[in-house]
């Protein structure tokens, strides 16, 4: 039998030993072929007598895909897909709930009190500026008067800044004494915006050429405190000036009220001051009553849009009666918007004690607290940052519920 034959039938009839390496066949001849590996090499043998040897060759390197397809999850169509920082935000609020919220303002954040001199605050002289005994003014933060008919530089107004460009003043209404160096503040920061946060029982009724109060309650002004002490009244005309010391006053056109909003009234003004005229937009909101939270969150919400509208880069000033109560839970809420909106993690109670840091006893009360979270959540899901799903509805209902049971008891109190 020749050497090809025996190769022919070496690959006939296989009898595998069951990975030893070593297979036999049986030939026509009777013969035994064996081949074997040894030392790298097939060893091919007839009766022992090695007939062929071929080297075993190193495995192959897998060949690299060069294209590669990609899943849903590659293209963030995955339901699985990682959740924003305001969901997981909102998912922390949503455990928490309205009862933790108050809890948490309660035992964490209402005797937080921030450490720093407050000598201008303080100083004799500056007694009579100060509306309120007890709330006080940090020398860090307080804006500082510059160029003052008197060379006073003292207003109680604090800095709060929200990041390296957004800047807001927290400020007590004007009174008889500090009407002057109210509006001088104004043009002083170039300030677009005024916001005023107060309460009045019936919407505001006014036009330019009337002598009528901007509310029905006593003594209200046109850059009034909310609590009847302001003496900054609105010029009896559009052609007509009112002067409060140095400072001239002039409204511009006809106040703006709007069908949709609820007690807002929108007012341009020029102020003019040591030959410099200064043109800004006054926001007078009547729905937010002191001590308490606004009436309508979504009014609240097309105030800020109107604010951001006409802003700029300038200070926007938010004013109530002390500067704290409603203009820290103003000023809180556009802190917390502007965090989430930079993909910032948000841990509410921190942000309100980097807001007192700045605006010494800034948000008054539990209720005030909360209205922040409902105010961010608002905003939110006006702008697609949130989605109003189940979680949210349940907040919000829990946050309504709340509020309606005490503005009854507060109207049972004053009854009595």
């Amino acid at each position: 039998m020749t050497i090809e034959t025996l190769k022919f039938n070496c690959f006939q009839r296989r009898v595998h030993t069951r990975g030893r390496g070593e297979c036999s066949v049986a030939t026509d001849a009777a013969r035994r072929t064996t081949a074997k590996k040894v030392s790298g090499q097939i060893r091919m043998t007839v009766d022992g007598r090695i007939i062929n040897v071929k080297r075993i060759s190193e495995p192959r390197t897998p060949i690299e895909k060069k294209f590669t397809r990609k899943t849903a999850d590659d293209k963030g169509g995955s339901s699985a897909r990682k959740a924003s920082v305001a969901e997981l935000w909102m998912n922390e609020v949503a455990a928490t709930g309205v009862r933790g919220i108050r809890k948490e303002f309660i035992n964490d954040l209402k005797g937080y009190v921030p450490i720093g001199p407050q000598t201008a605050w303080e100083c004799e002289k500056n007694y009579d500026k100060n509306r309120f005994e007890d709330i006080r003014l940090l020398d860090n933060t307080r804006v500082i008067l510059r160029n003052t008919p008197d060379n006073e530089d003292y207003i109680h107004a604090s800095y709060v800044k929200l990041d390296g460009d957004t800047v807001f003043i927290c400020a007590q209404g004007p009174m008889n004494n500090t009407a002057q160096h109210f509006l001088i503040m104004i043009v002083q920061e170039g300030s677009k915006v005024i916001v005023l946060g107060h309460f009045c029982k019936k919407s505001v009724s006014v036009t330019a050429g009337s002598n009528q109060n901007l509310c029905t309650e006593s003594v209200d002004r046109f850059l009034r405190c909310g609590i009847g002490r302001s003496t900054v009244m609105i010029p009896k005309n559009g052609s007509e000036c009112e002067d409060y010391g140095a400072v001239r006053v002039r409204i511009l056109g006809k106040p703006k009220h709007f069908l949709s909003l609820k007690k807002v009234t929108h007012t341009r003004i020029r102020i003019t001051y040591a030959g410099v005229s200064h043109e800004t937009e006054h926001i007078l909101y009547t729905g937010w009553p002191d001590h308490s939270v606004p009436e309508s969150v979504t009014v609240c919400k097309e105030v800020r849009n109107i604010v951001r509208k006409y802003a700029g880069k300038k200070p926007v000033i938010v004013h109530c009666g002390a500067g704290i109560g409603r203009s820290g839970a103003y000023v809180a809420a556009e802190m917390a918007i502007n965090r989430l909106q930079r993909n910032e993690m948000l841990v509410m109670g921190e942000l309100i004690k980097d807001l007192r840091d700045q605006r010494m006893g800034a948000i008054q009360n539990d209720q005030q607290y909360l209205f922040v979270f409902r105010m961010v959540i608002e905003v939110l899901v006006s702008e697609e940052l949130l989605l109003k799903n189940q979680q949210v509805i349940d907040f919000i209902k829990e946050y309504d519920d709340l509020i309606k049971r005490k503005r009854l008891e507060r109207a049972r109190r004053s009854k009595t």
